[in-house]
């Protein structure tokens, strides 16, 4: 049975949340007790553990999941069906392990990984037997949710209690495996509710083995494309630098998956223009998610840039400081990136060019494999963070490109302009505040604060086309707002007050207090003056201030009625 759409998007994007919280609360403790050192050890092995894991999956699960959806109604052809791809499954996996045992013996280097070789192999076993694909087929979102939930939350609970020392760079690992495939033994069990998994001989080769190496390939080219930084890093320098690599790219993994939310959601429709040959529809949507991501990557990018220092400082602590570099390079790629995304996901991927996408990303990873091999023994972390924003550079130039005649583009002057004046405008306020010299909590907290503020001040009053089409959608609870066409005198309106309370006449004591009390431009200027004093001057008592000043502000644009909106916008 077919479970509700909202809810399935609602849990998938719980957990997509979710996993962006976990590293948030799991890295900078992990960052700070490990070490450089140590935590490079631990993601160099991982990132080859996790070419042998690509191998081991091929291309099953999302071939399974595109061809098992045809069989949910029946159980038999579902087992059947099920059982081929468990078998060719387990075939890969064998074949992996006797893979990673020759790499092993044979590569020197990874004799002194041994140990956490042996541990995060244990994922290639556990993803196997998870069949997650089955779930994925009934749409079981909810139970991959809560699953993944409960054993993050365990993992948790297990880092803080057995991580107690650098040394314990086994025990991180294996609770990252356990965090990341525990749950797959309960999918072991549970998945017999839907159908019969079992080893079988009967397997149709010619049928499926040509489109499972097809994903293969793209999936392995993508795998060059992301990860080969670590990997190529981890063999041409030491664990130093591919612990310092890991936290800028930990970080910039972080802000890239919040920022391509704005894609992920638009790629069904855009889906759906194309498919009906709906190109006016399909050119209005793009253009409105290419000017939605210049006014939220280039601040983003600006304020990564410039609070770099302390974001490293805040996630994992002095001894990562010479992540800063690495971070600020990758900040910049975030530009590239999520714009080549945009031709990628929501212009190529909906019009059926995944063969050009295939190539695209191939040319990107080898690219950058070949640039990693070059600089990163000179350059070391900061070659990796470059050839990173090289190949995001290429593939973004090779998705426009391929997209011509798919999607014309007109970027909105006044949104350009105005949105390099709030850029211009968190600068001033990050160095501001940077001089201040304040705690670094604080100084993270006062920047991003104060710089949104004087973003959305300046996007606002340089009427920004994207954040007025906002306002014009935002609820109004209250229409009778508007405001006098004309304003007495303080003295006089006080003269008049006490009259017409005794005379009870409401209606005009109402207006004689909105007379009397400051306009909003007045109080949002004066509270933005009082706070800016008292952060110079005590930052625990600007505090309150801060938090005033953008209740007012929410509370000004949820009460902006429709037509002033409509005024400013002329529709």
């Amino acid at each position: 049975m077919k479970k509700s759409l909202s809810l399935n998007a609602a849990m998938s994007a719980f957990k997509t949340l979710m996993n962006i919280i976990f590293p948030l609360i799991t890295f900078p403790y992990a960052s700070n007790v490990l070490q450089v050192e140590n935590l490079g050890k631990v993601n160099f092995a991982s990132s080859v553990c996790g070419y042998f894991l690509l191998f081991a999956g091929l291309g099953i699960s999302s071939y399974a999941v595109r061809e098992g959806s045809r069989y949910v109604n029946d159980r038999e052809k579902l087992s059947a069906f099920a059982s081929e791809m468990f078998t060719i499954n387990m075939i890969s996996t064998a074949l992996t392990y006797a893979a990673l045992a020759v790499t092993m013996l044979f590569w020197t280097k990874l004799h002194a990984y041994t140990d956490l070789m042996l541990v995060l192999s244990l994922q290639i076993f556990f993803t196997t037997i998870g069949t997650e694909w089955v779930f994925t087929i009934f749409e079981e979102y909810t139970y991959i949710t809560i699953r993944g939930l409960l054993f993050q939350v365990l993992s948790i609970f297990m880092l803080f209690a057995f991580v107690k020392t650098r040394d314990d760079y086994c025990i991180y690992a294996g609770i990252t495996v356990f965090a990341a495939v525990g749950a797959n033994v309960l999918n072991f069990f549970r998945a017999r509710r839907y159908c019969i998994i079992r080893l079988t001989r009967k397997i149709d080769w010619k049928k499926h083995l040509k489109p499972i190496l097809i994903i293969f390939a793209s999936t392995l080219a993508t795998t060059l494309y992301v990860s080969s930084d670590t990997t190529i890093l981890g063999i041409l320098g030491t664990d130093y630098n591919v612990g310092i690599y890991s936290v800028a790219g930990k970080i910039y993994g972080i802000v890239k998956n919040l920022l391509s939310a704005v894609l992920v959601v638009s790629i069904p429709r855009l889906s759906h223009y194309a498919g009906v040959g709906d190109k006016a529809n399909f050119n209005k949507l793009f253009n409105n998610i290419f000017n939605a991501l210049i006014v939220v990557v280039a601040p983003a990018v600006v304020g990564l840039f410039a609070l770099s220092r302390e974001v490293v400082l805040f996630i994992s602590g002095e001894s990562y400081l010479d992540a800063v570099t690495p971070l600020q390079i990758l900040s910049l790629a975030l530009i590239v990136c999520l714009f080549g995304w945009l031709y990628n996901s929501c212009a190529l991927l909906p019009c059926g060019r995944e063969k050009e996408l295939f190539w695209i990303t191939l040319v990107s990873g080898l690219l950058n494999v070949g640039l990693n091999i070059l600089l990163i023994p000179r350059f070391r972390e900061n070659a990796a963070a470059f050839t990173t924003l090289l190949a995001e550079l290429c593939s973004m130039m090779l998705c426009i490109r391929c997209s011509r005649g798919l999607v014309t583009v007109s970027a909105d002057r006044r949104t350009v302009g105005s949105v390099l004046c709030g850029c211009a405008g968190i600068v001033l306020v990050c160095t501001g505040v940077k001089a201040l010299a304040l705690p670094n909590l604080i100084c993270i907290l006062a920047a991003v604060l104060g710089s949104v503020a004087a973003y959305a001040a300046i996007l606002l009053g340089m009427k920004n086309p994207l954040v007025l089409e906002y306002l014009e959608k935002v609820k109004v609870y209250s229409s009778d707002i508007r405001t006098p066409r004309y304003k007495v005198r303080f003295s006089k309106a006080l003269r008049t007050l006490p009259e017409a309370i005794f005379t009870a006449h409401w209606d005009y004591c109402n207006k004689i207090l909105r007379w009397i009390l400051p306009s909003r431009k007045t109080n949002l200027i004066s509270i933005a003056l009082i706070a800016t004093a008292l952060l110079c001057y005590d930052w625990s008592l600007s505090l309150k201030w801060w938090s005033l000043l953008y209740i007012l502000m929410f509370i000004i644009c949820l009460a902006i009625p429709d037509y002033l909106v409509r005024q400013k916008t002329k529709k």
